[in-house]
Formats: structure tokens, C-alpha cells, sequence
């Protein structure tokens, strides 16, 4: 049960044992001193501290701050005695929460999504002050147990989740894609960038995954035409040739989007729907919000946190990243907005444990032509538009770009190597079709 007595307790241990570091350690802070007295108390130890380079004695204490009261011979842990501060530090500040005079105004004046929200945030700041850390880091030397352990869950694919790439050069470079990463994937504007990192959102999710899908410029009729198209190519439910070349596709992406899929055709896509439903072809979950939706209004990292926790997805993708309601730019520097929000991304990636993809386009530079035709111009990591933190955060950048019917992935930088690893691509979206060109199978049908 949550005692004030304890703070007191933890004062006296740091007294006796002439060591502040504990009290930095469990991050015990002067608002979480329940009494006037253990105020003054701790901030005399800081100030002492920092003036003379030591901890004052108890007799120091005892002349300098009134009602300190000595207790010699404390033998509880650290952490038993920081937890019990933080316990009852965690109860007042509810309590002074829930009995603040501004809290019916503020419940009369806001909407209710609104002072929900207000609350969740507010407890939230409650929950991190009231936290106890363990401790700084990992001890390399001490901790083999700890490592040994996690070696065991990875082993057994139950840590540390891997998330596979429908690509197999980039799943040969990089090694999947691990959760607790950011990926920046970029490129000229109308090159199918969007549609790359949905091919790996759906890979991820026929895998098992759960997907979260910010689509902030792209309405959600439009994606999921794009995505249905997709997922019934990999079902290889139709053949079509196309330009002398025989492919096995899905449903035509530009019939699904208005509305005209011939009548016996749109009989075989009620089917792949209902399978669809029914869990036959996707093993995780694909969760949409889209450009278009009536209550995506709040497009900032509390709001992308609070859609990762309610779908407990494994992997994100925000396409594109200039588009989310950027962190303040406390930095004052062209482009600190998107830098504060990159950074605190990569940070929520680790913190939720799962991999974000972010799509940002790329400034147009000289395009490459032959015989006036255009030609695959992959941009340069320079061109990456907006900000040079969204590469710097990244695991892995990747570059995209495409003409006619073939696209080309390049991986611009990557932490296990791989760079300038190109993976080329049959790519045709509007039949679904999207995979790398398998040169091995080619050869032998030409042999």
C-alpha cells in the first residue's frame, strides 16, 4: 500500500550510504516528495551535492532543514523503496487531476472525443513520471543471462519479429524488414512509390502480420481497388498477355476503381471477397485510414501511437511522411519540423516494437531519355525531399522509380550493406502484377 513515509526512507538510505546516483536512477524528482519537509530535504541534497561533490551528512541535514527526521540502518532495496515513492507520488497527482476546479468546465466545454483525449493524455504524463527504472542500459559484462535469453526467443521466432520482403534482392540485402525499424522509401512524384511499400504492407500481412495504413493522400476506394488487385494477382486468378507476353493477374485495378468489372468477372470477385473475409488468403489483419475519412482529423504521433496500440499492429506504413501534423520546430532550421518528427518516429518504432515504413517523395532532378524515350532514373540520396533526417533515421532508404511496364528498387543506404543493390521489376499495377524479374526462370524458358 502506498505510504508518503517512504520518500523519507529513500532520503535517509541516500544519506546513509553517501551515494545520490540512485535517486538519478529511479528518476526521483522533487514533485514526487509528498511532504514540505522531504522537499526541502531532497533539494538540499541536490544543491549540496553540486556545490561540494559529495552527500551532506545527517547531522548537515539535521541543522539545515527543518523537521528532517534521521533513520539509521535502512536494508530495503533501492527499488523497493523508489517504487513505493512513485506509487503514492502516482495516486496524488490522479487525485489532484481528477479534483481540479477546471476539470467541469473543461468537461462542459469540450466534445467528448475531445476530453477523452485531454485525459489520455494527461494520465499518460502521470503514468511516465510514475515509472521506475531498472536501471541505465544493459550491463554487457553482467547481463549474458539476459542476452542468452533473448537468443532463445529469437530462436524460436518469438522476439525480435522479422517481417519478410515481397522483393527477394531486397529480402537478400537487408534481411527483412526487423521491427523496431524505420524504412524511407522515395522517389519522383507519380512513379508508383505508393504502390511498392503496399506491396510489402500486403506481403507482411499475408504473412501475419498486423498492418496499419496511414494513407494520407490517397482515398480509401482507391487503395483498396489497389490493394484487391494486388492480392488476387498473387491468387493468379486470371491470364492476360500483354504486349506479346503472357502474365497471370488479378482483377484490373481501373475496372474495380469505376465500378465496371464485366458481369462475370464481378461474380468471380464477390467470391475472392467472401474468401477474403473469411481469412483464406491473408493471415494478419490490414487496418486503413485514408485522406478521406470523417474522423481522421488528428495525423500527429499521439494519434499514430494511440492507432498502433488499438490495432497492435506489427507494421506501419505513412505515405506519404510530409503530410502527418508535424512536431514543433523548436530548432528554428528549415526543416527541423519533419527532423523532430523523423526522430520521434524512429523512437516510437523501437518503443511500440514495430517496423514504419515512411514514403517522402524526391526533388526533381534531370531526367535520363534514349532516342527521346525516357529511361529507369533512379534520384540521388541528395534529392530525398523535405528533410535529410528522414535518411539519416532510416535502417534502410530505398529509391524507386518506373517507366512503361518495368520499375527498378534500389537501396540507397543500408545498415547491413547493400548499397547500390538494384532489385528490377515487371511492374504493372493496374493488373495487379508487381514482382521482381526472375532472370534464372527466364533463361531456362528461353533455353
Amino acid at each position: 500500500m502506498a505510504n508518503k513515509q517512504f520518500a523519507q526512507l529513500l532520503l535517509n538510505k541516500v544519506v546513509n550510504d553517501a551515494d545520490i546516483s540512485p535517486l538519478t536512477k529511479y528518476n526521483i524528482q522533487a514533485s514526487d516528495m509528498p511532504t514540505k519537509s522531504d522537499r526541502q530535504t531532497f533539494d538540499f541534497i541536490h544543491d549540496y551535492y553540486e556545490k561540494e561533490g559529495v552527500v551532506p551528512s545527517y547531522a548537515t541535514l539535521s541543522t539545515q532543514v527543518e523537521n528532517f527526521e534521521y533513520v539509521p540502518e535502512i536494508t530495503d532495496t533501492y527499488t523497493y523503496l523508489a517504487k513505493q515513492v512513485k506509487d503514492y507520488s502516482g495516486k496524488v497527482a490522479v487525485f489532484k487531476l481528477l479534483e481540479d476546479p477546471s476539470m467541469q468546465a473543461k468537461f462542459d466545454d469540450m466534445e467528448s472525443a475531445e476530453f477523452i483525449a485531454y485525459m489520455q493524455k494527461a494520465l499518460h504524463e502521470i503514468e511516465v513520471q510514475t515509472k521506475v527504472s531498472r536501471g541505465i542500459g544493459t550491463d554487457v559484462v553482467l547481463d549474458s543471462e539476459k542476452f542468452l535469453t533473448e537468443y532463445e526467443k529469437r530462436k524460436a521466432g518469438e522476439s525480435n519479429k522479422i517481417w519478410h520482403s515481397k522483393f527477394p534482392t531486397v529480402e537478400q540485402e537487408l534481411g527483412g524488414y526487423t521491427e523496431g525499424n524505420t524504412y524511407a522509401w522515395y522517389g519522383r512524384s507519380g512513379r508508383g512509390k505508393s504502390i511498392i511499400t503496399m506491396e510489402e504492407a500486403l506481403q507482411a500481412a499475408v504473412d501475419g502480420a498486423n498492418v496499419l495504413i496511414w494513407a494520407l493522400e490517397m482515398p480509401w476506394f482507391e487503395w483498396m481497388a489497389r490493394a484487391y488487385s494486388s492480392l488476387s494477382a498473387r491468387r493468379k486468378i486470371f491470364k492476360a498477355e500483354i504486349d506479346g507476353t503472357k502474365y497471370e493477374t488479378g482483377f484490373f485495378n481501373r475496372n474495380l476503381q469505376q465500378g465496371d468489372l464485366p458481369a462475370e468477372f464481378e461474380e468471380a470477385f464477390r467470391v475472392f471477397a467472401l474468401e477474403l473475409a473469411e481469412g483464406q488468403h491473408i493471415k494478419g489483419t490490414i487496418t486503413l485510414r485514408s485522406v478521406d475519412d470523417d474522423d481522421f482529423d488528428q495525423r500527429n504521433l499521439a494519434a499514430l501511437q494511440a492507432d498502433i496500440e488499438a490495432t497492435k499492429a506489427n507494421v506501419v506504413v505513412i505515405d506519404p511522411i510530409y503530410y502527418m501534423d508535424f512536431e514543433q520546430n523548436t530548432s528554428k532550421t528549415a526543416g527541423g519540423d519533419v527532423a523532430a518528427t523523423s526522430k520521434k518516429l524512429r523512437r516510437l518504432a523501437g518503443k511500440m516494437k514495430c517496423v514504419i515504413h515512411v514514403v517522402t517523395q524526391a526533388e526533381e532532378e534531370k531526367e535520363k531519355f534514349d532516342d527521346g524515350i525516357r529511361t529507369i532514373s533512379i534520384p540521388s540520396r541528395e534529392s530525398v525531399k523535405k528533410s535529410k533526417a528522414i535518411l539519416e533515421d532510416a535502417a534502410a532508404l530505398l529509391a524507386f522509380d518506373s517507366v512503361d511496364n518495368t520499375g527498378v528498387i534500389e537501396i540507397k543506404k543500408g545498415r547491413s550493406g547493400g548499397e547500390g543493390k538494384q532489385a528490377e521489376l515487371v511492374f504493372m499495377p493496374s493488373y495487379g502484377v508487381v514482382e521482381e524479374l526472375d532472370y534464372t526462370a527466364a533463361l531456362v524458358r528461353e533455353f
